[in-house]
């Protein structure tokens, strides 16, 4: 098998990183049927386990159909989305700066070029963490103290808008702990062997927006530099019939990963590959847009509780793979990441 070297852009510059040696010479993304997730069935729950598997250790991305979230809420969260790079003016988004956060939360703006030490941004984000009031299976059991300390537009700003992504967010929670238990079964672990784990998870919604290109944003269509992310995995939702989401193999080649209706793609972060030692792969991947078109992608990241100590699995150590990582907190490792990214605040008020 082929191994790739690529480069990786950072806050602190390009740095070479080296593909997992498990990738493969995949040509397409599979496509993974969650039919039976929630099924009484074992029979059945282990071979999607062993689907789960295969997609993991061969690949690191696939899709899920029959995910259990409606199109009502996909057609909302987009909805929201829209209403909140479109319906507030620059002023009133840079209100909900990233800068303000330690754990960049909040509102990040096109950038066109490289200023003040921070590299180009060729889109609009915001990103939101975990609030307790949004998580069902938790909510009477876990201490609001833990939330994230979000931005939010204020009511009056964008009514509803807070209800609605926060509905959204719980439903995401809930699929994602349903993941991670099959995740469990796919490594032949206790179904519950995460849930201790996930009681207020580290997880992330990220709404992003890429603008048409015009003369004052010239670079819109401009690739997300090669990448993975950082929690246990990411549950992708991508525009409508824009291609832009692409996944490399061991021989360097770029695959596409096209939006299909009514799917999400998940992909592996490195959390999880800290857990399995690479034997989950979080495979780099890249967004390129040369349709010159509008863009919406909403990325949830999901990954374990800060104060949870993550350590391989000994079943996934031998002599080939050796021990790769250390143990590390989900805080530790989160921040060390968006730090390297982004830079470290200096503006802490939130």
């Amino acid at each position: 098998m082929a191994v790739v070297d690529f480069e990786v852009g950072s806050g602190m510059g390009y740095r070479k990183v080296r593909e997992p040696e498990g990738l493969t010479s995949f040509k397409e993304v599979p496509i993974i049927d969650l039919s039976d997730i929630d099924s009484p069935d074992e029979d059945k729950q282990q071979a999607l386990a062993s689907k789960i598997y295969d997609a993991c250790t061969q690949v690191g991305f696939f899709y899920i159909k029959n995910h259990g979230i409606s199109k009502d809420s996909v057609s909302s969260i987009k909805e929201q989305a829209e209403r909140f790079f479109k319906g507030l003016s620059l002023e009133q988004k840079l209100n909900l700066s990233r800068e303000k956060s330690q754990f960049h939360l909040g509102y990040d703006p096109y950038r066109g070029s490289r200023k003040g030490g921070k590299k180009a941004h060729p889109y609009e984000n915001i990103m939101f963490g975990r609030e307790v009031k949004f998580d069902k299976e938790y909510r009477d059991v876990v201490d609001p103290k833990d939330d994230a300390k979000n931005q939010w537009p204020e009511e009056d700003e964008l009514p509803g808008f807070k209800t609605s992504v926060g509905s959204y967010y719980e439903q995401m929670t809930t699929l994602s702990r349903k993941l991670a238990g099959i995740f469990a079964l796919s490594l032949e672990l206790d179904r519950h062997f995460f849930e201790e784990k996930l009681k207020k998870p580290g997880s992330l919604l990220s709404l992003n927006y890429y603008a048409a290109r015009t003369e004052d944003k010239p670079d819109t269509t401009a690739s997300i530099l090669a990448h993975t992310d950082h929690e246990l995995f990411t549950i992708l939702l991508q525009s409508d019939a824009i291609n832009a989401l692409e996944v490399v193999n061991s021989e360097g080649v770029w695959v596409p990963a096209k939006p299909i209706p009514d799917t999400f793609v998940v992909n592996i972060g490195d959390a999880l590959s800290i857990w399995t030692n690479n034997v989950f792969l979080s495979t780099l991947h890249r967004a390129t847009n040369s349709s010159n078109v509008e863009r919406y992608s909403i990325p949830f990241f999901f990954g374990p509780d800060y104060d949870c100590v993550m350590e391989t699995l000994p079943s996934c150590v031998s002599e080939a793979p050796p021990l790769i990582y250390k143990p590390v907190t989900q805080a530790e490792h989160y921040l060390s990441k968006m730090n390297t990214a982004y830079g470290a605040s200096t503006l802490v008020t939130a």
